[in-house]
């Protein structure tokens, strides 16, 4: 099969095209980055150097393709003039022209989990507006919505807090764990406004690109909608789990207000739209709103890699100077 892999090199599209390849597909890689051509070459791809906000580019690389998998950039949450709605809007719509111009009508799109609905899921909302643009396309383009829940590699954004350095992560361990763990040495805390016995969906990359991969090469029949997970844990459980890889085995998981989630968000530098955006997200998550439908639906079976597997590579990440 001839297959286009958007995402360049990235932690699932560096897989996905790996596998790909080595099953005997032929598989061009779209990237906007020329130093990327020799890296994707290496792999046994073709390089196509472009951007998704070029709709003649990507028109001219779907042409002839059988299928075609479809994923936004990740966004710059920092960026205070970034409309996320727009954006996506403007770049959905592009890959929606592009579909239609070139013929193609076998389609992988990476989603997420909350993509169901477009209120209280707070940044997750862009899912469902690139969802609900790919569903206008002609009844012939087949599309399957890859709905993978939280990654892994999101934990990596609680290194600070768990350590208990700067400002904030002093002021965390003081509110969440006390005084004494000053005087103890058990410093750092995981703390957010979902948390301690919510029982959450995780997912590895590697689980989301065998799973994308998978969907691919098999027969496009109708659409449909399919989310991708590797285990479900606690988060009392996961906070267990990482803080025995990395000598911290006191290591909580709390449950802190909005209020603080938000105060905490904007100590980072986070703008305030986007920080509320966040925060309502995670108590989606925390009340249940955005795993509702992955519960309702969720896979029969689990991806390969738990999360004492990623808690390896967690701590040779943390313990990195």
């Amino acid at each position: 099969m001839k297959i286009i892999v958007t995402g360049s090199l990235g932690n699932i599209s560096k897989p996905l095209t790996a596998e790909l390849v080595q099953k005997g597909h032929q598989v061009t890689v779209i990237s906007s980055k020329v130093d990327k051509k020799a890296p994707i070459e290496t792999l046994g791809a073709t390089a196509a150097i472009g951007t998704i906000e070029d709709v003649a580019f990507l028109t001219k690389t779907f042409t002839g393709a059988d299928t075609v998998y479809c994923m936004l950039p990740p966004f710059d949450y920092f960026n205070p003039t970034l409309d996320i709605m727009a954006t996506t809007r403007r770049q959905v719509g592009n890959y929606a022209e592009a579909i239609r111009a070139s013929g193609v009508n076998q389609v992988v799109h990476l989603s997420s989990i909350g993509a169901h609905t477009d209120k209280g899921n707070g940044l997750l909302a862009f899912h469902h507006l690139a969802e609900t643009i790919l569903k206008q396309l002609p009844a012939s383009v087949i599309v399957k919505h890859m709905r993978p829940v939280g990654f892994y590699s999101n934990l990596y954004d609680f290194k600070t807090t768990i350590k208990g350095k700067g400002f904030l992560g002093l002021f965390l361990t003081l509110r969440y764990s006390g005084f004494l763990s000053l005087i103890t040495g058990k410093t750092g805390v995981i703390a957010a406004n979902y948390g301690a016995e919510d029982k959450m969906p995780w997912v590895s990359t590697a689980d989301i690109a065998a799973a994308i991969a998978e969907e691919l090469t098999t027969p496009f029949v109708d659409r449909k909608v399919r989310y991708i997970a590797s285990e479900e844990l606690t988060c009392n459980e996961i906070a267990k789990i990482l803080g025995e890889a990395i000598g911290k085995p006191y290591l909580k998981w709390s449950l802190m207000s909005d209020k603080d989630m938000l105060g905490g968000l904007k100590m980072f530098g986070i703008p305030q739209g986007r920080a509320e955006g966040i925060v309502e997200m995670n108590a989606g998550m925390h009340n249940g709103l955005v795993n509702e439908d992955y519960y309702r639906n969720r896979p029969t079976v689990m991806g390969k890699v738990k999360m004492k597997d990623f808690a390896k590579e967690f701590a040779v990440n943390y313990n990195k100077p």
